[in-house]
Formats: structure tokens, sequence, C-alpha cells
């Protein structure tokens, strides 16, 4: 069985602004860094993300940009660990 969702509701908050974005970085000082990487890689792809508005942005070229973030951040993870395991063990 398939049910349709006919209608979504959202529940407004005054004051509060709905659709907030539910990620967030966790350590404020990275947030600078984190705007160059986001930076540098849409810059490699073609894509402007030096504008505050991205409504002309499609998701696909948002989430390209995102995914790329995150596998660079896995790649530098990687070799950290590789380079000083003792460092994130317990």
């Amino acid at each position: 069985m398939v049910l349709k969702n006919t209608e979504t509701t959202y529940k407004t908050i005054q004051g509060k602004r709905t659709g907030k974005r539910s990620s967030r970085i966790l350590v404020p000082e990275a947030e600078g860094a984190m705007n160059n990487l986001k930076k540098s890689v849409a810059s490699e792809f073609g894509i402007n993300f030096t504008d505050n508005y991205k409504g002309n942005l499609s998701a696909r070229q948002c989430g390209k940009v995102g995914g790329e973030m995150v596998r660079r951040i896995i790649e530098q993870m990687k070799q950290e660990i590789a380079q000083s395991p003792e460092r994130f063990r317990h």
C-alpha cells in the first residue's frame, strides 16, 4: 500500500525562520575555512558561489559542491590518521 501525502503543512512560529538549514558548523573557528573550501570547489566546477544569493543554482550544482567538500574532508582525515594513528586512539 502506498500512502500519498496530498497536503503538506508547515508550522510557522512568529519571529522564527522556517526552512532553517539543519547543518551547522560545530567549531565556529572553522567557518572561514569551510567557506574557502566551498568557494574553491565551486570555482573548480565553474559554479559561482561568491554571492550570498544562491537561488539561481540547481540542487544538483549545490550537491556536487557539497559532495566534493565531504570527499576532500574525509581524505584529509584519512591522511592525518595514517600519519599519526596514536592521536586518534582512545
